[in-house]
């Protein structure tokens, strides 16, 4: 046997090794279920007590991995999504009796069953300005004290609250006011499970139940920090929250230390939801190969994806429910294709992807986004051995697609036609089994005039990436293949025209900026020009020329046509 020959065998069993050891998790971490739920009421709440709720929860559900309690507290919402988020969460772990209590309840129930400990002691963050924008003078206080918090097993009391906390005569475990993050980290970095990390806003309550029952590090705003923190988390870890500054900047610092982003920042009851969804069998979509191979030859084809599906607040929140999202898509009958987070959702919040995969049409196509918010030019960048944590990143991303049956992946880029971006799609090329094809959109731009790059599967076929030729967003006026729905349909339509009087055909798509909003300028039914009624409307203004196909059928007929153009 040849020196390469060994290595490549080797290679292989090392590979094979870690494939088998994996345990479908993706990198989450196990919260154990509860036996019972305690709800609590939210309204009326100021931001202190949200707070303090958000501790209650998270060391309860702490004390429930710890095998030292077998509750766990739920925090009421009005969101649609969460109630069926909740009453799937209380079927599946057969909880038939719910108390129901309010904060201060709470409090003197779990001091009373030895949950919670004492107080970590923290000072509001009063720094004017918006919310996730980089503010002068911020104070970082509670989310040093939540770090303490999961720690100490100390709920989080902020200065207002001191009276009544000398009143119930609890015990103060810990002063945030006087540490700086990097001094927090470094005390306590030992102590913290370096498989995650939240980055919150000091103002922002969500999030931090499931840092306190995780153990997890915090941080917000402070570059050397976050790169510190993610250097010290586990490669391929999920990153939790948002951060400030552009998104690019944060999320590229996410990638090049081998993690991807979850943006997380709005999610609540992560602990009661995660410890749900194990107990739940992640459904598989319907994706298949189409019958009528011949229609390239008579149309052109297109199609319109949604963006930003990777962003999981977004999908666990009014995502199903919007009358502009899936909740239109419901109702109406337009193919337009969707970006979403398959994989994290089947993990974390397997009702949330279950009711997506029910609602799915055939003429639509589920996009798997990223595997999380990543790019993948810069996966890696800052580890020695980037090229081995992008294919075990894929091998993870390929046992569950494969569970899923989705068959398209996609992602954003930095630089679409790098060689980095060529050497990673590569390894998604020979690693993800079965995939139809894969989109890649530039960070900003989303388009690239839809360029084709096309990469060899294991069984040596050649399967597209494909970038987006058009983008359906607001203001971006100094792009040419960029605007609203009917300036992109009209280029849509002129391309169309010309590919025939060529004797051609044209494939392309659309990717359509989840956030942005036309109806002042394009007047419609409910004034609803935004998401899935951009498409319908850029889909009702194609010629007779162009027929709209979901993402799936599309680059079906992109791999025959090239396998045809090569043949010939």
């Amino acid at each position: 046997m040849t020196m390469l020959k060994f290595v490549v065998v080797i290679w292989g069993l090392f590979v094979s090794l870690q494939l088998a050891a994996y345990d479908g998790r993706y990198g989450w971490f196990v919260q154990k279920p509860p036996k019972q739920i305690i709800v609590c009421k939210t309204g009326g709440l100021d931001f202190c007590e949200r707070m303090l709720l958000e501790s209650l929860s998270g060391l309860a559900a702490q004390a429930v991995n710890e095998d030292r309690f077998d509750e766990m507290v739920w925090c009421e919402t009005q969101k649609e999504s969460y109630k069926q988020i909740f009453q799937s969460s209380i079927d599946s772990l057969r909880i038939s009796v719910i108390k129901r209590m309010d904060v201060w309840e709470l409090l003197e129930y779990l001091v009373l069953q030895k949950v919670v400990k004492g107080y970590v002691l923290y000072r509001v963050d009063d720094s004017q300005g918006e919310l996730y924008i980089r503010r002068k003078q911020m104070d970082l206080s509670s989310n040093i004290a939540t770090v303490y918090a999961g720690l100490l097993q100390g709920v989080l009391v902020e200065e207002s609250l001191l009276p009544k906390m000398r009143k119930m005569g609890l015990e103060m475990l810990k002063d945030a006011r006087q540490e700086t993050p990097e001094e927090c980290f470094m005390y306590c970095k030992k102590h913290l499970n370096n498989h995650s990390a939240l980055s919150i806003d000091p103002q922002v309550s969500n999030c931090r139940d499931i840092a306190i029952a995780q153990k997890l590090m915090l941080y917000y705003d402070t570059q050397a920090l976050a790169d510190s923190i993610l250097k010290w988390v586990e490669p391929l870890s999920p990153i939790l929250g948002w951060n400030c500054g552009n998104e690019d900047e944060y999320t590229g610092v996410i990638t090049r230390w081998g993690h991807y982003n979850t943006a997380t920042n709005w999610c609540c009851n992560l602990p009661v939801i995660m410890a749900a969804s194990d107990k739940m069998t992640p459904l598989p979509i319907s994706e298949t190969i189409p019958k009528d191979t011949t229609l390239f030859c008579r149309k052109s084809l297109h199609s319109f994806v949604v963006s930003d599906g990777d962003n999981m607040q977004w999908t666990m929140g009014n995502f199903l429910d919007n009358p502009v999202y899936y909740g239109a898509y419901q109702k109406e009958d337009i193919p337009v294709s969707w970006t979403l987070c398959p994989i994290n959702l089947s993990v974390v919040s397997t009702s949330t992807w279950n009711r997506i995969a029910m609602a799915k049409k055939e003429n639509s196509s589920i996009v798997e986004y990223g595997g999380g918010y990543q790019y993948p030019d810069l996966f890696a960048m800052n580890r020695p051995n980037r090229k081995e944590l992008l294919v075990r990143f894929a091998q993870r991303i390929n046992w569950h697609l494969k569970k899923l049956n989705v068959k398209i992946f996609g992602f954003i880029c930095k630089d679409v036609f790098s060689k980095e971006a060529q050497e990673a799609f590569e390894i998604y090329a020979r690693e993800i089994d079965g995939l139809t094809g894969m989109i890649a959109i530039q960070y900003n731009p989303y388009n690239v005039g839809g360029g084709i790059i096309w990469v060899k599967n294991k069984e040596g076929l050649e399967i597209p990436v494909l970038t987006a030729r058009y983008s359906i967003w607001k203001h971006l006026f100094h792009d040419t293949l960029c605007g609203s729905p009917d300036y992109v349909s009209s280029l849509i339509n002129r391309e169309a025209d010309e590919a025939q009087l060529n004797g051609m055909t044209n494939l392309s798509f659309t990717i359509i900026h989840a956030w942005s909003d036309f109806s002042q300028i394009i007047k419609a039914e409910d004034n609803l020009v935004q998401g899935y009624y951009a498409g319908k409307i850029a889909n009702n203004l194609l010629s007779p020329l162009v027929q709209n196909v979901s993402l799936n059928e599309l680059l079906w007929h992109l791999r025959i046509l090239h396998k045809r153009e090569i043949l010939n």
